[in-house]
């Protein structure tokens, strides 16, 4: 036996086996035991000479080439610094350990992980990138044990990871508890080795050779003396040519919090040194966006660029010419919306080198003009407010968004004397001779003609109130509940123009998708805003109460002007009626599946683990059941699996719910569902046709093959890529309108990987940039803890690494700068992700925790054209001169839901100016109160909820971990005088059939006389339908029919009120 020195540490040579393994994943050979036993006694040989081991043969042809750009051994051979060698971690622990472990009794990196719920990262990044022709990384690594996965269905796992300098993970050494170590490039696929011994050490080391564009893997199991060698391509493998990063990560499963230890010794980096003036990478260039149709063929007037950054191997950045831009996927097509390859050529230039034959790289997107759209709307009538201010009566009204570019303007009237003295074009007026109690009246004009009037009693206070009927509690095997109000969405249920609320009841027992409790249902309400309940539904004990789940739809599905309400629901989910406005549980509405079946399919820790599992949707006026399906994804797959399809089988990840409101089709809103977001990932798009619930489509990660746990704990939608059908952004995965997957964060074509998150935010952040753009922040330490990217493509725009959890981040327009501002729970320092952003480069502020910027909702509210944030009860101001929060509005004797996410039951603009509401219920549920600003504005908008991106902001706004809407058009105090000059465009809007919403189009088409008989007729029909005569009030409307044809209204219009009027007839002649 040979004692052998290995990088400063001792251990005992045992007899020596050397495996030698081919190329690829399964072509794997070792040496014949016959040539073994010679080779072998070769080995032996040479280790009575020598104190380093086994000689490789790259050992003599290449290892005296290296130059060391970087090493440690942790402290043995001086001072360590920087402390722990550079590498940082979160959550995890660091340091250097002494002790004796297998043979290694010097100082090595100990890195330890306790109990954690989520990966966690170590990380060391070199004070310059490693370049070279050839690249040399060396280490002993002891991989540890991992904790078992006991009942849980996967194991635990570690990883070692090289990064480049643009991010990329180049290699990556996976150890997994009770399976083989293997390892891959990039995002290719693995390679398993030989070597499963997590209680030993071994010496790794890995060439990169970027002449031969491959990579060597050379291991020694440190105590037997075996090696085996691998060697991979790197086709395919984004690699910018440098090495800047190593991490260690933990991997930890569904269920099972992980814990680890493992130690690194003696790493060595080294290179082949190459000239200065050689060129050793061509950073990524941002994407190229054109539109369809506004180039030609000829690449020429695509506008690729003539000159490209470079780096030299002197770590110099100059520019260098392109002779020539090719694709390199498929052939460029100026008339065909999507993403392109280019390829450019460096020009020779005698100063340089361009031995690695680099070129530079560039995604071209063909991008969509924005379509011209005119989708069903919610026809809303003027929503007048009129509260109590510190100086007077404050009163505003809504501007509707076909009203925008019209000659609409205002009189405000109190107890029927004028207070202006010319019409108003704003939509708010502060009265400082106004009482509560007064009667104020708002007086339509257009083109200088009255058109309506409105009219409303001043309150006393800064909100209104509306009473609520509180469910009496009981009791389960678990213990005793009580309900309090938690979130709500709004709808206009009867088609007055006038919302309504959709309250959730959560018992107090309810409990979260990790925990056991037999809870008490989960109750809904429907609310005029005057208090009186419409109806009640109890979802029954199928169906746990939690924020995991009961997620719901409020939408107007089938354009009859009222909107419907959709939710997942089980056998004995009951409606119940009201009588004069007041709960009675005698009145059933709607049952739903067997009754007698109520509890029958959730086991003993309250999940529901088989059973029938629905999808209905309800008559929002009336409560009862229009349509009752399977819903598309149950908890099990396949009969008898546990949910274990879903990632676990104590139904945690099966318990994870979504839903949201899409136009899918373009012009009609269909309800977006969802299930899964750690692991598999399932959505399905409904669509109410006829009277019918019908799929659309289904989306499975499982059938899709890629896509899995990306997912959030929300979703936003919006119409992305401008083909005017919108698209669902499930945090790092975004599905076209159709339910394929349009782009996930992958790591690939400039997105940078994502992962699960807490936080989403979509919405036109940027004024230089047309479209939507999504901020978000991700649970894996692994990848960028806070990354703003391109709604449509995915391409990573600014990302921060912080290597922990970031559970929280906001996106916000709060300074002058043009485009909004993003932060997030990020790192401690601004290039950790503490700070405050601009979208368009700018830092704000390093640290928005020394400023106390709030990281939850934000909001419109004091008047200017900047965002508010709305956390807990409060609203808070950044003041950009001091760099300083200031609270503005503090609302008492309220509560907010949802624990520490501290959310509003719903903030919406459902009243009032375009600024939004706050919606909290008070400290015992007797009432919620709707606080509305009461700060002048000089801002002339139209109402918010005409907005389609944020109309379903609203809807999905109630999605578990609650998000706050975002608008689709910019705004902000850098556009300030083309909102003034009121130069903003807005898309057309579609009145879904509604009797008032067709005067109101007449009203606006045109002053002539000759329409005086066509709003006489739908006023005699809407007078018919009040008291109940549907057959006259349907005469009126043939009527209508006959003189609409014979008048000189544009087409268009002629077309949209016809429609509009023959679908009225039929529903009321149902």
């Amino acid at each position: 036996m040979n004692t052998l020195s290995k990088e400063g540490w001792k251990g005992t040579a045992v007899e020596t086996s050397i495996s030698f393994i081919g190329k690829g994943v399964d072509e794997g050979l070792r040496i014949s035991n016959y040539f073994n036993k010679s080779f072998l006694l070769i080995v032996v040989l040479l280790l009575v000479f020598s104190n380093f081991g086994p000689v490789l043969a790259e050992d003599v042809s290449t290892e005296d080439k290296f130059e060391q750009v970087y090493f440690t051994d942790f402290g043995d051979s001086g001072e360590l610094t920087p402390e722990n060698w550079g590498f940082t971690t979160s959550a995890a622990t660091l340091s250097i350990n002494e002790e004796e472990l297998a043979g290694n009794n010097t100082a090595k990196l100990q890195y330890t992980i306790v109990d954690q719920s989520g990966g966690r990262v170590a990380t060391k990044t070199f004070d310059e990138p490693v370049r070279g022709t050839q690249m040399l990384v060396e280490y002993d690594w002891y991989p540890g044990e991992h904790n078992d996965k006991g009942t849980h269905p996967n194991e635990n796992g570690g990883e070692f990871r090289i990064l480049d300098s643009a991010g990329n993970t180049v290699f990556t050494l996976n150890h997994t508890k009770n399976a083989p170590l293997k390892y891959f490039l990039g995002n290719n696929e693995a390679t398993t080795t030989g070597f499963s011994d997590p209680h030993t050490w071994y010496n790794l080391k890995i060439m990169f050779d970027l002449l031969n564009n491959n990579v060597t893997l050379t291991m020694e199991n440190k105590e037997s003396g075996e090696i085996e060698t691998y060697e991979s391509s790197l086709d395919g493998v984004s690699f910018d040519g440098t090495l800047s990063t190593i991490r260690l990560v933990g991997i930890r499963t569904s269920g099972n919090n992980h814990t680890w230890t493992t130690y690194l010794d003696n790493i060595k980096i080294s290179q082949v040194p190459i000239a200065d003036n050689v060129i050793t990478n061509v950073p990524s260039l941002p994407y190229h966006r054109v539109y369809a149709g506004e180039t030609t063929e000829n690449i020429d007037t695509i506008g690729l660029p003539d000159t490209v950054p470079v780096v030299l191997a002197s770590n110099e950045i100059i520019n260098v010419a392109i002779n020539e831009w090719k694709t390199t996927d498929r052939k460029w097509n100026p008339e065909q919306e999507g993403i392109y390859h280019f390829e450019g050529t460096i020009a020779e230039d005698d100063e340089l080198e361009n031995i690695f034959s680099r070129k530079a790289s560039i995604y071209v997107y063909n991008r969509l003009t924005p379509p011209d759209t005119n989708r069903d709307t919610e026809w809303l009538n003027r929503g007048v407010i009129a509260l109590k201010a510190e100086d007077g009566i404050f009163i505003s009204w809504r501007l509707l968004a076909d009203e925008y570019d019209k000659d609409v303007s205002f009189n405000i009237y109190r107890d029927g004397r004028k207070l202006n003295d010319e019409p108003l074009s704003i939509t708010n007026y502060m009265d400082e001779a106004g009482e509560a109690g007064a009667t104020y009246k708002v007086e339509t004009l257009v083109n200088g003609k009255k058109a309506d009037i409105s009219d409303v009693t001043a309150a006393s206070k800064d909100y209104l109130s509306i009473p609520l009927q509180k469910p009496e509690g009981g009791s389960t095997v678990t213990g005793e509940y009580t309900y309090s109000a938690n979130d709500a969405s709004v709808g206009d249920l009867d088609g007055d123009g006038e919302y309504e609320i959709i309250l959730l009841w959560r018992p107090s027992n309810a409990m979260t998708a990790l925990e056991d409790v037999i809870t008490g249902p989960t109750i809904f309400d429907a609310y005029e805003l005057d208090g009186t309940l419409m109806w009640r539904m109890n979802m029954g004990m199928n169906l746990t109460s939690g924020p995991q789940y009961h997620q719901f739809v409020v939408a107007d599905m089938d354009g009859n002007g009222k909107s419907e309400f959709l939710i997942k629901t089980a056998d004995a989910t009951k409606v119940y009626g009201a009588t004069d406005g007041v709960y009675d549980p005698e009145k059933v509405i709607s049952v739903i599946g067997n009754e007698e079946d109520d509890g029958r399919w959730i086991n003993d820790g309250g999940h529901v683990v088989g059973g029938p599992e629905y999808v209905s949707v309800f008559n929002g006026e009336t409560g009862e059941v229009i349509d009752t399906i399977d819903f598309a994804f149950p908890v099990e797959k396949e009969e008898g699996d546990g949910g274990i399809s879903w990632g676990d089988n104590f139904y945690n990840r099966s318990d994870r719910f979504l839903s949201g409101v899409a136009y899918i089709n373009g012009k009609t809103p269909s309800a977006i569902y969802g299930r899964g977001y750690y692991g598999r990932t399932g959505f399905v798009s409904y669509s109410l046709k006829d009277g019918q619930l019908v799929e659309d489509w289904v989306f499975d990660t499982d059938e899709a093959g890629r896509g899995e746990g990306l997912g959030n704990h929300n979703l936003a939608t919006g119409d992305v890529d401008n083909d005017g059908f919108d698209e669902i952004v499930a945090g790092s995965l975004t599905l076209d309108h159709d339910g394929t997957i349009l782009y996930a964060m992958d790591g690939e074509m400039g997105r940078e990987k994502g992962s699960h998150g807490d936080a989403l935010h979509l919405g036109a952040f940027d004024p230089d940039r047309e479209g939507l753009h999504v901020f978000g922040v991700h649970e894996d330490p692994g990848v960028a803890s806070l990354q703003y990217r391109d709604g449509a493509t995915g391409e990573t725009l600014r990302s921060f690494y912080a290597f922990k959890d970031a559970g929280r981040g906001v996106a916000a327009n709060i300074t002058s700068n043009p485009g909004y501002e993003f932060w997030g729970a990020g790192g401690g320092t601004a290039e950790t992700g503490g700070g405050v952003y601009n979208v368009q480069g700018d830092l704000i502020t390093d640290s928005f925790r020394d400023i106390g910027l709030p990281v939850n909702f934000v909001t419109y509210w004091d008047g200017d054209l900047f965002h508010e944030l709305l956390d807990g009860t409060t609203i808070s101001k950044y003041d950009e001169e001091t760099n300083q929060v200031n609270v503005i509005e503090s609302f008492e004797n309220v509560v907010s839901n949802n624990g520490t996410k501290a959310n509003p039951t719903l903030q919406a603009d459902i009243l009032g100016d375009w600024r939004e509401e706050a919606i909290y219920p008070t400290e015992d549920s007797s009432e919620l109160r709707i606080f509305s600003t009461t700060i002048p504005t000089e801002y002339r908008l139209p109402t918010l909820m005409h907005d389609t991106v944020y109309r379903m902001g609203i809807a999905w706004q109630n999605t578990t971990y609650n998000q706050p809407p975002h608008i689709s058009y910019y705004l902000g105090e850098d556009v300030r005088e083309d909102v003034l000059n009121g130069t903003l465009e807005f898309p057309d809007v579609d009145y879904t059939a509604n009797l008032n919403a067709m005067k109101h189009t007449l009203e606006l088409t045109s002053n002539d006389k000759k329409l005086n008989v066509l709003q006489n007729k739908l006023e005699q029909a809407q007078r018919h339908l009040n008291n109940g005569r549907t057959m006259q009030a349907s005469k009126q409307l043939d009527v209508f029919i006959k003189h609409l044809a014979k008048s000189d209204l544009e087409e268009s219009v002629k077309d949209s009120l016809n429609e509009d009027a023959v679908k009225l007839k039929d529903m009321w002649n149902r």
